[in-house]
Order: structure tokens, then sequence, then C-alpha cells
């Protein structure tokens, strides 16, 4: 349901110029017998980063018309990405303003597993700005695409600290248990209060129907590249060829790791 008007919205939308879209056209690199993804950024990437956006919240009401799509249960909303990365691109956001950092409830998992409507569908999450994410209020992600990594992820072979688990059904508490593992595992968790919210450190969620992947960070820059949480499905953002040059040159899984913590460390 929520997928039928996401796309209505998102061909008006495109067609109106009311959506902005960062990409348009894969690149697919391989290396070291491993198909990655990179996009090289539009020009609406500069139009995002400009004060006027950066300051402005669109996840309070009201909602753009263009962009709402539905309530989901009582504590969140659907709405389209102004700057999707695919189309359609969209979001499950809390309704009231909770911060991007602070510890996911089972009430967002909930929400958020509403959005799951075929095997490609995959969810993601930054949990903060050195996790990648440029807008503070409260929200988890959905796209639908082929993950590149998946393979590799599900072979245990990542050369970088994560959290993995496989089941057969997406089911919250099951979620909400296994996050909060991870989040011990990692030692996420802090005692800073962020608007009366328990503050976490930067992390990383990647899910689909079959699994879910937490990957704690470290940082959102190595060299001159930052690092999305779209990266560990394999598929990267840059802004020029130039930077796709250096990504393939220094190595995309060393990139990831550099983004987060080696397995040694």
């Amino acid at each position: 349901m929520l997928w039928t008007k996401a796309e209505k919205l998102t061909k008006s939308g495109v067609q109106s110029g009311v959506l902005l879209p960062l990409t348009d056209v894969d690149t697919l690199v391989e290396c070291s017998g491993v198909s990655y993804v990179g996009n090289i950024v539009t020009k609406n990437m500069t139009i995002k980063h400009q004060p006027q956006m950066s300051l402005h919240d669109p996840f309070v009401a009201p909602y753009d018309p263009a962009l709402y799509i539905d309530q989901v249960g009582s504590e969140h909303i659907c709405l389209l990405n102004k700057f999707p990365i695919l189309t359609p691109h969209i979001l499950i956001c809390a309704k009231d303003y909770i911060p991007q950092t602070s510890v996911l409830r089972l009430v967002d998992f909930e929400a958020w597993m509403k959005g799951f409507s075929s095997a490609d569908t995959l969810g993601f999450f930054n949990a903060g700005h050195d996790a990648g994410s440029s807008q503070m209020h409260l929200h988890m992600q959905l796209v639908k695409t082929p993950i590149l990594l998946e393979d590799l992820i599900l072979s245990g072979q990542l050369p970088f600290k994560h959290y993995l688990i496989q089941f057969e059904q997406l089911d919250a508490e099951l979620l909400m248990q296994h996050y909060s593992a991870a989040m011990l595992q990692f030692d996420r968790y802090t005692t800073t209060l962020n608007q009366g919210y328990s503050e976490c450190l930067p992390y990383n969620i990647l899910l689909t129907q079959r699994w879910m992947l937490i990957v704690p960070r470290s940082t959102n820059r190595v060299g001159p590249v930052s690092g999305h949480g779209l990266g560990y499905s394999g598929r990267f953002l840059v802004s020029s060829q130039e930077q796709l040059c250096w990504l393939t040159e220094y190595g995309f899984l060393q990139f990831l790791t550099d983004c987060g913590y080696p397995l040694d460390a």
C-alpha cells in the first residue's frame, strides 16, 4: 500500500520538479571479484545542502502533500524523500521530534517493518552525522534495489566489526532484541541525553525481509569520500569521477572498514 502510493507520487514529483533525485546513472565497478555501484551525485546535492534546506525540518506537520504518503501507526508517518537516492525512496519518520541519535524503540521497528513489501526492499538507518545522516529528526529509510554485497554479508567474510542476524520473517520484537544486543556488544550506548532521549554513538543498520546487519561507525569521511549507510550494501555516493577512481584504487571494503572498525581492533 505504501509503495503503490509512493510510486504514483514519485512519478508526478519528478515530472513537476518537487523531487530532486541525487543520482541518475549507476556505474558498475568490479573490484577483486566483487561488484559495486558508484553514483556520481547530481547538482541537486548542492540544493540539499543549502542553508535553508539544512535548517528546515521536513518531517514535522504540516507535511508537503506532494511528499506525504500515509500515517504509520500512532507515532510515525511515511513520506517521500525529497532528495531520493533511488526512486521511489521512502522515509518512516517519527511524528514528534526525536533525535536521530536516540536509542531505537520497539515502536520504531514496528513502523519500519510496514515498508517491507517485497524481497528487494532494503531498509537502512544512519544513526547520526558520523553514520551519514544529514537530517537529525528520527527517520528510517527504504528503497528497492539489488544488494550487491549480500553474498559477502551472509558468508561472514566482512572485514570489519558487525552484527548479523538472519531470520525467516520480520518480527519487531526479535529485531529489538538483537538491536539491543548489538548496541551492548559495540558499546554504542552513552549516558548522554539529547532533549531527554538517551543518545547512542554512531552506527548503521541494513534491514531486509531475511536479515539485519548492524555496523558501528568511527567516522563519516575517509580521504575525500563520505560514508553513507547504503555503502554497506555495495552502493557508494561520490561527487565526481575522480572520487570514484580514488575509491576504486583505495578499495571499497577498505573504505568501509576505515569508516568503522577492523575485526582485530
